[in-house]
């Protein structure tokens, strides 16, 4: 491993350390989970890289939904934590750097929720990161990137980029068969998968932009 990577590694193991670092929602985002894998055709059994997994979280989700999720994260605190909470529920987990993973052609889907490679103001040009993990999907899987924004021009974060939907349309317009949405994750509590429509896109940008509510870019990759 870098030193670059092995600094980012003590980096979030430090994070990792305080508990349950990102205080995700389960009553949110199991729904929110249950609609996009419906949307992305993936049924039970389906194998599941959650790369750059944190400590777990969906990994876990995607295990009680049936699926075979093996997550992977370059902090060994965040993989630690994974297997404490999910092992039980049938994920499995590992310390990788996820850019240069073993695997090839091996997943039914590449789950990439947050990413900090994707946290960059090259985003639109910065294609090699979305190739790196399309190559661990099968031929006739998908890649789902997953990336939390914003689109009020009030809300400002120091530590994270906001991508717009126009930034995402860019990166991901030389992939045939790319589907790109905007959830504010309540939505697929009533909608299910209709969450992720062009209706509901439309409607949780504006909502986004004039009440400042933060929601999910999601963008499903077909490997053709």
């Amino acid at each position: 491993m870098s030193a670059a990577l092995s600094d980012l590694a003590r980096d979030y193991d430090q994070k990792y350390r305080a508990g349950e670092y990102f205080r995700y929602r389960r009553w949110l985002f199991r729904p929110f989970v249950k609609a996009l894998t419906t949307r992305a055709k993936l049924r039970s059994g389906s194998s599941v890289l959650d790369a750059g997994c944190g400590q777990g979280f969906f990994s876990g989700l995607f295990a009680e939904l049936g699926m075979r999720p093996v997550g992977v994260d370059i902090s060994g605190e965040a993989v630690q934590t994974a297997r404490k909470n999910y092992a039980a529920g049938g994920a499995t987990f590992e310390v990788g750097d996820v850019s240069s993973l073993r695997y090839e052609n091996e997943f039914d889907c590449v789950f990439v929720r947050g990413c900090s490679l994707y946290n960059s103001e090259g985003f639109v040009a910065n294609q090699h990161v979305t190739e790196s993990f399309l190559r661990y999907a099968k031929k006739g899987g998908v890649l789902i990137f997953d990336y939390y924004t914003n689109f009020c021009p009030r809300k400002v974060s120091k530590s994270w980029l906001y991508h717009s939907l126009n930034d995402t349309r860019r990166h991901f317009s030389r992939y045939a068969g790319a589907e790109i949405y905007f959830s504010l994750r309540l939505d697929t509590l009533f909608a299910g998968r209709f969450g992720f429509s062009k209706v509901m896109t439309r409607l949780g940008e504006i909502i986004s932009r004039t009440a400042g509510l933060g929601g999910e870019l999601v963008v499903l990759v077909p490997k053709i």
